[in-house]
């Protein structure tokens, strides 16, 4: 059986922050001590395949290179990050992904709900209508969710950044006819 494998070789060639790339890094552990093009004896793979595979876990890994730590540090600011309501980056997603599946199901579903929330907020005519909007939703999430701690932080968390936003800035305080000055600045036609 065949397996295609694509790779972004220019995503890998950025700089890890240790100065050297995440190509570079991932040659080296599979070559020789002496910098020789032959392959490192141990640990030994049935095949290239299998190599490559290990090769590819240990790039997809944002743990991978870490001491213990470093992995621990990174561990605890992932799930503090989580209860705190905040984004998570793509290789915090992909480290929950590959290691704590439950948790990834969780969070992807609290990140798609908290950015249907910011678009919703986006979209308000006034101060008064965003607060509505908040609060609708924080209000239609079930007493027994599982996540629901933390939906409620990331909604308190995406609110708050929607505050300090320039969108929320222009808006006025409360719906009215004399809004449509304010639309029109904002890119939005008034319905009448």
């Amino acid at each position: 059986m065949s397996e295609t494998v694509h790779i972004n070789l220019k995503a890998m060639l950025n700089n890890t922050g240790n100065g050297i790339n995440k190509l570079d890094n991932l040659f080296s552990k599979y070559r020789a001590d002496d910098g020789s093009a032959e392959m490192n004896p141990k640990p030994s793979y049935n095949s290239r395949a299998e190599m490559l595979r290990l090769a590819m876990e240990d790039y997809l890994d944002p743990t991978a290179g870490m001491t213990d730590a470093q992995r621990e540090r990174f561990i605890k600011e992932l799930y503090a990050k989580i209860q705190s309501g905040r984004k998570l980056t793509p290789d915090e997603m992909q480290y929950l992904r590959r290691y704590d599946p439950v948790t990834y199901l969780k969070v992807a579903r609290i990140q798609a709900q908290r950015e249907a929330l910011e678009k919703r907020l986006k979209s308000c005519n006034s101060k008064e209508e965003a607060q509505e909007v908040y609060t609708d939703a924080v209000t239609r999430i079930p007493e027994d969710d599982p996540a629901r701690k933390e939906l409620v932080a990331a909604y308190d968390r995406a609110y708050e950044e929607f505050k300090e936003s320039g969108d929320y800035r222009v808006l006025p305080n409360e719906d009215s006819d004399d809004n449509n000055l304010t639309l029109k600045r904002r890119g939005k036609t008034a319905v009448v």
